[in-house]
Parts: structure tokens; sequence; C-alpha cells
């Protein structure tokens, strides 16, 4: 008498815990910090009236990324324009991460993921128009997508609830004045 005892095979899964970003640069993973770095060094220039191609293409270029620059110029330019309010993001140096930068690095991974739903919500919630954020995508999937396949995998991270700068945060950008550091 035989049998047809067909049965799946069970599996333990164990979930992967999601942490939050944290709040000093110098925390994050290498691809986040390239990211951060770059966006920085851009709007470091934009706040100077500066050309940030210069800078740009140079960080790309030694990260072994050099058509990332373009996306990641484009994107900035889409949310330079399109943002609903002013965004914090610190200068190249500023050692901490603030929630605007956070947001920006949590859209990225989301787009790296193909989960660009998520990411234009992202990018919509408290920042840019929703004709900003569909402009946005292409650009930032781009980006995530060079940066997949140069091996600078963005590290899936929970993203805090509270999104809004906080008082003495970094520089809103873009800005009427350039600030002072």
């Amino acid at each position: 008498m035989s049998r047809n005892t067909t049965m799946g095979r069970i599996l333990a899964f164990a979930p992967r815990l999601l942490h939050g970003y944290p709040s000093t640069a110098a925390a994050l993973e290498p691809a986040e910090t390239l990211l951060l770095l770059a966006t920085r060094g851009w709007v470091e220039d934009a706040r100077r009236a500066a050309d940030p191609w210069p800078r740009l293409g140079a960080m790309a270029a030694a990260a072994g990324l050099p058509p990332a620059a373009a996306s990641l110029d484009m994107l900035l330019r889409v949310i330079a324009r399109t943002a609903r309010r002013p965004l914090a993001i610190g200068c190249p140096g500023c050692p901490g991460l603030g929630p605007d930068e956070q947001r920006l690095l949590h859209a990225a991974r989301l787009a790296q993921g193909r989960e660009t739903g998520l990411a234009r919500q992202v990018l919509r919630e408290g920042w840019l128009s929703d004709q900003g954020a569909r402009f946005a995508i292409g650009p930032l999937q781009g980006l995530g997508d060079l940066f997949l396949a140069a091996g600078f995998v963005l590290r899936p991270r929970l993203l805090p609830d509270r999104m809004a700068p906080e008082d003495g945060a970094a520089a809103p950008w873009p800005a009427a004045h350039p600030p002072r550091h």
C-alpha cells in the first residue's frame, strides 16, 4: 500500500528587526553615508549659488558611480523647485542626522527596493507637492538602481513618526539666505 504523502517543508522564520535611523551621520552605513554627503555637498553649493556639479561629479567618480551624479543632481533640483517648505539639510561636516535627511534616505531606500509608491508617499508627506513627488521618483529610482548595481545597498530602517525639523536643526533648504556656520 503506497501512500502519497506530499507535504510542504516548514522552515523557521525569524523576522528581521528593523531599527530606526541613527541621530548621527557617523553611525550610517557606507551607502547611506555616500548619499548623505553627496546631498549635503550639493545643498551647500546651492546655498552659496555655486555650481554643485564639480563636487558631485568628483564624489560619484571617487565612489565608482559616475552616472549617479546625474540622477542625484536631477533629484535635488526637483526637490529644490517643488518643496512645500524649506528642508533642513546639514552642511557636509555636521555630525547630526536630521529628520529631513532621514526622510530622504528612507525614500531612496524604498525606491531602491522597488517600493516606489511608498517612496512617493514619503516625499509627499510634508515635503513635496504631489506633482513634485511624481517628478522625483524617476531620478530617485535611477539613483537606487545605480547604487545597487555598484553594491551600495541602502539598509531597510524604520522612519520615526515625527518628521518635522526640530529647533536648532540644520539650516533650511532651499533658503532665501545662505546659512552662516
